[in-house]
């Protein structure tokens, strides 16, 4: 077991006035919410309370780590990753859920002090994982990890020790979809408006934000033999590039007829038929609270009314020159 580091950052609580407008929002919480780290990532007490537990968590060789800001193609990307790396194993992918097969790290430290972290009401007795920090130490290899959490309150021998992938989307369509994501998860009331969270989303105050520094700090390594960085728009527009590129980062050979099954499988529609979770009735009507949503490139725009795309553009500018990102065009 390597020895245990002491956390080298500060966790300290939000502003009084951070802290009223998120409880405004976030149903549950009762410690103040913090910012880690010189970069301020926002997340609750409870994140604060197990930070170091996470970063001294010991990492193998044959781990796989697929890391995002939330909504950005996560469990895509965990689908195709787990099947390469598991041999085109479609049927044991159809019958255990995705959510059963990775641990989710920091999942515990996302629950409110009211509501414990129990099943779900609108989703049928699904959580968002079986297995996280507390249960991480015990999997037996090879385990497969998902991640919220950027890369550096991580553990530090991460990059050097196991492969990681990290996924990026537009960040205009990233907030749509965590609007939905927040309501569906009730952690926002229904009444929520898009343009309420939109103006958290400038201001820092939704969770794991800033969004463009924990990009930032995965691109950065994006040239690391351990690292791959994908973006979502580029699994829109070639998803059978995405999937070569994956089988040579991973050291797999498959046919192709093997990858055109594979590409097949992928294809958005069947993946949100093959969602982690299920939703309630109320929610099976309406296509904005279902876990994968619909997928598009460029479906921000409906939801921005024209002040709010000026202030998109604004965030766009600031956002790729804190990143160094470039966007490929894709219209589905």
């Amino acid at each position: 077991m390597a020895k245990e580091q002491k956390f080298p950052f500060t966790i300290q609580n939000v502003t009084e006035e951070e802290d009223a407008l998120l409880k405004k929002y976030y149903k549950g919480y009762i410690r103040p919410f913090v910012r880690i780290g010189p970069h301020g990532y926002l997340w609750p007490a409870g994140y604060g309370d197990h930070a170091a537990d996470i970063y001294n968590l010991d990492v193998r060789p044959d781990d796989i780590w697929v890391t995002s800001y939330s909504r950005s193609g996560t469990t895509w990307l965990q689908e195709l990753v787990w099947l390469i790396q598991n041999n085109l194993d479609f049927d044991t992918a159809s019958a255990i859920p995705v959510s059963t097969r990775y641990a989710f790290i920091e999942y515990p430290t996302l629950a409110s002090e009211v509501r414990k972290p129990t099943p779900n009401s609108s989703i049928k007795g699904q959580r968002a994982t079986e297995e996280d920090y507390t249960t991480f130490p015990n999997l037996p290899s090879p385990r497969y990890v998902k991640s919220h959490s950027p890369l550096s309150l991580l553990p530090p021998n991460l990059l050097n020790t196991a492969k990681v992938f990290h996924i990026a989307r537009d960040p205009r369509d990233v907030v749509v979809s965590y609007h939905f994501m927040h309501i569906m998860f009730r952690y926002f009331d229904q009444s929520v408006q898009f343009k309420e969270f939109w103006n958290l989303f400038k201001k820092n105050l939704i969770l794991h934000a800033p969004l463009e520094e924990q990009v930032r700090e995965a691109f950065e390594q994006r040239d690391h033999p351990n690292m791959m960085f994908l973006l979502y728009e580029e699994m829109k527009k070639d998803l059978p590039d995405v999937i070569n590129r994956v089988c040579t980062f991973l050291g797999k050979e498959y046919t192709k007829e093997q990858k055109d099954k594979l590409n097949d499988y992928l294809q958005f529609d069947n993946m949100k038929n093959k969602s982690p979770f299920v939703s309630s009735e109320d929610e099976k009507k309406d296509s904005e609270l279902k876990f994968m949503r619909k997928g598009k490139s460029g479906g921000w725009v409906q939801y921005f009314d024209d002040q709010m795309k000026k202030e998109a553009e604004e965030y766009m500018k600031k956002y790729l020159m804190c990143t160094k990102l470039q966007f490929p065009n894709v219209n589905t």
